[in-house]
């Protein structure tokens, strides 16, 4: 991936308007210098921007493939071979799937719910009722009355208020057990008997109803057609192993294949969103990483400051004071190898030293050091070093002795202001724990009163 983020570089490098923002984000370049002063810092911010861009395309490249694979598997799943599904075995339940019917000149999408295989009868026959008075109302629906029925029925198994449960029974040619009129269109209107029958633990009230059925009142689409035949073939087939779905429908042809998911094209879209988002995070985390420098610099400008103090106040001058604790740190960190953690004031003292041995006057050493650190306890520093090369201070011991005091005040105050913002993270578990706890006492108090 390296290679083509690099050819990615080179290609918006050679844009005539380039994305600055992206190649040059002058942030990432303070940042990238505070946590690594020396070396060229073009370079390593080219190498850094590679790099977040090797991240994006692999993330993606993930995304595209796991689009194209998802896309095939819904291209292989979405044939129904032979007009047949397979049903669930008996216990796994019901499947529900999404078809699409295809009869020449429309697609139709059907929903399907195959029950789980049947070995015996299953009566799912358990239902509620109501009052007989109430019953001939609530049934009717749209229609206006019982000499009157053009649309279904609503053929309820309990009405609220009474404790029987209804079976219905009807003359399946013109009205099913649920209320639905089975043909579309009747020469003429058909008297039907509905017979309701009442029952209640051991008792049971047959209670018979005449309806005058018509054509119905809005005919339905081919949509519907499809379904009912769906339906239709559903039941017939519950105790085989495969249901076969209707080839042709009122002589005409359908073809049926699976729903698509879609699930790939929300790969594709999610890739570059979060391609985006991973490569500004990436620059984010730097900036983390620079606050993390400063805060270590700050915890350790107390211990480099007194042990000038110590030193000098012993006898030594600053640039020897200077360089031993640079080397001593050296040393440590040589002793130690990788188990140390990076100190970055430290570090920036070491390359100080490094500049003074290659030849770079003590005062801009010192000047730089200041600098480099982009602190102002560390440029205040600086600054008395430097003075002190200049023009001599006699009583430096004295003012850096009186500087690591104010900079150990400064340290207790900051570990102070670290402690409370712990604290305060602290708060939302803590009351998450109390909440638990109030549950875990009050629960079983109100158990002994109820």
């Amino acid at each position: 991936m390296e290679k083509l983020a690099g050819w990615i570089y080179g290609r918006l490098e050679a844009m005539r308007r380039k994305p600055d923002k992206i190649l040059y984000n002058e942030a990432v370049k303070n940042d990238l210098k505070a946590l690594e002063p020396i070396g060229n810092i073009r370079q390593r911010q080219k190498e850094y921007v590679i790099k977040k861009l090797s991240v994006c395309c692999s993330i993606v490249t993930v995304c595209v493939v796991l689009a194209v694979i998802l896309w095939i598997k819904d291209v292989i799943a979405a044939k129904v071979v032979d007009n047949s599904i397979d049903r669930n075995q008996y216990g796994d339940g019901a499947k529900s799937v999404s078809l699409i019917a295809d009869d020449g000149t429309r697609t139709y999408e059907v929903p399907v719910t195959i029950e789980e295989r049947q070995y015996s009868h299953v009566e799912l026959v358990n239902l509620s009722g109501e009052a007989v008075a109430a019953l001939e109302k609530s049934i009717l629906g749209e229609n206006m009355s019982l000499d009157e029925i053009m649309y279904d029925l609503r053929l309820m198994r309990k009405i609220n208020g009474y404790p029987f449960d209804v079976r219905w029974y009807a003359d399946e040619e013109y009205i099913d057990c649920d209320g639905k009129l089975v043909r579309n269109t009747l020469d003429s209107p058909k008297l039907v008997e509905l017979t309701a029958i009442l029952s209640c633990e051991n008792f049971e009230l047959e209670h018979i109803m005449t309806v005058r059925v018509h054509s119905k009142a809005v005919q339905p689409d081919n949509r519907e057609r499809i379904v009912k035949a769906v339906q239709e073939m559903e039941q017939v087939s519950r105790q085989q192993k495969n249901m076969t779905l209707p080839s042709e429908i009122e002589d005409q042809s359908i073809q049926w294949r699976y729903k698509k998911s879609g699930t790939g094209l929300l790969f594709l879209i999610a890739a570059p969103i979060l391609a985006t988002l991973i490569y500004f995070s990436r620059d984010r985390d730097l900036h983390m990483q620079v606050r993390s420098r400063e805060e270590q610099m700050r915890m350790d400008y107390p211990e480099i400051i007194s042990s000038l103090a110590l030193l000098t106040g012993a006898g030594m001058t600053v640039p020897n004071a200077f360089h031993k604790i640079a080397y001593d740190y050296k040393r440590r960190r040589e002793q130690c190898e990788r188990k140390t953690p990076r100190q970055y004031a430290y570090e920036e003292m070491l390359l100080a030293v490094h500049e003074m041995e290659s030849g770079v006057a003590q005062t801009e050493a010192y000047e730089h050091f200041g600098r480099r650190c982009h602190l102002p306890d560390y440029s205040r520093l600086s600054t008395m070093l430097a003075q002190n090369i200049r023009k001599g201070v006699s009583n430096l011991p004295q003012i850096l002795r009186e500087e690591a005091a104010d900079a150990f005040e400064e340290r207790k105050h900051t570990a102070r202001k670290l402690g409370e913002k712990a604290g305060t993270k602290l708060l939302v578990p803590m009351m998450m724990l109390l909440g638990i706890t109030m549950v875990i006492i009050m629960v079983p108090a109100f158990n002994t009163y109820l």
